[in-house]
């Protein structure tokens, strides 16, 4: 794949992938919004529409700080219809700041290998294209499928994290740019 400029369109075997904009709310609500993406999440769905606006300006902001950040993401067969976001973001971890793996799907194309192809695309960028050290992902311990798709991607279970108050810690995977490459 080739690279030039990080807001380009960023392309995998299936996945379209491009910075978000402000015309992807109705999708970004209807997917942050949904009970069943949210399962794991301590905080649950995106409540309103005011607070999906919220979350998306500040997915749009962290690409214009950083040059890079949550994509939206469709398939290469309908470009038209994001389908999630995901990739890599500048995120707290703790007490420090570091380069998170994250991402959420419509639960009509789960089960297909998207999260997986996107975790791995996603390396493919941080690594190859922004010369990233290492990259990081925050999943609770009850998502096993998320836990899979981590552990496929490469990355592997480094620490916990008790980031949610009276209940158990979230496990911290992550992937160096020296393990990346000696794969």
């Amino acid at each position: 794949m080739q690279q030039t400029h990080p807001t380009a369109p960023f392309v995998s075997a299936r996945l379209l992938m491009r910075p978000p904009v402000a015309d992807d709310l109705a999708r970004f609500y209807a997917i942050f919004g949904d009970p069943d993406t949210q399962r794991f999440n301590p905080a649950g769905p995106i409540a309103s529409e005011a607070q999906a606006q919220q979350a998306l300006a500040e997915r749009i902001e962290n690409w214009q700080h950083h040059g890079y950040g949550s994509w939206a993401i469709a398939r290469l067969e309908r470009p038209e219809w994001v389908i999630g976001f995901g990739g890599i973001s500048w995120r707290p971890l703790g007490a420090q700041r570091t380069v998170n793996l994250g991402y959420r799907f419509d639960t009509q194309v789960w089960g297909g290998g998207l999260a997986t192809e996107l975790a791995q695309a996603s390396l493919e960028f941080g690594f190859e294209h922004l010369r990233l050290a290492e990259i990081s992902a925050i999943v609770r311990e009850k998502n096993l499928a998320s836990r899979r798709v981590l552990e496929k991607a490469g990355l592997r279970l480094v620490d916990t994290l008790d980031d949610v108050p009276g209940d158990t810690p979230s496990l911290v995977f992550s992937i160096t740019s020296r393990e990346y490459q000696g794969r």
